[in-house]
């Protein structure tokens, strides 16, 4: 039997930021298949062209009420995240691009799956990181 995946966090590097998210219905386009916990999907900035601009690898760990990561398996469907940038090397770049207020989706390959806006910068409001 797998050992259940710890908090991202656990990796030695917090989140980069935190944003509120809903995830699409299957009505307006989104996923047929419940949200769960450490699903491995990208971010798309509001307004980009994922086949112009590309897509993010920043991750996604849905919270609980008081602010902690959530256990596996399904998530609400709205609620906070906390979000992880796995390319070190992009990290200035969405540092120019992240503030409070910032609106995206995230991402199922081109598929949006769930609105979100950023609400608190984390490591990424961090100087040198």
């Amino acid at each position: 039997m797998l050992a259940a995946m710890k908090s991202y966090a656990s990796s030695g590097r917090g989140a980069d930021f935190e944003v509120r998210y809903r995830f699409l219905t299957p009505a307006e386009g989104g996923s047929r298949s419940p949200p769960r916990q450490h699903i491995r999907w990208d971010f798309l900035y509001e307004g980009d062209d994922p086949q112009r601009d590309g897509l993010f690898m920043i991750w996604p760990e849905f919270l609980d009420d008081e602010g902690n990561p959530r256990p596996e398996g399904e998530v609400p469907p709205e609620g906070l995240a906390h979000m992880f940038i796995l390319m070190p090397e992009m990290r200035p770049t969405h540092r120019r691009r992240i503030t409070v207020g910032t609106r995206g989706f995230m991402v199922e390959g081109p598929k949006k799956v769930a609105e979100c806006q950023v609400t608190r910068l984390l490591g990424l409001a961090e100087h040198g990181s």
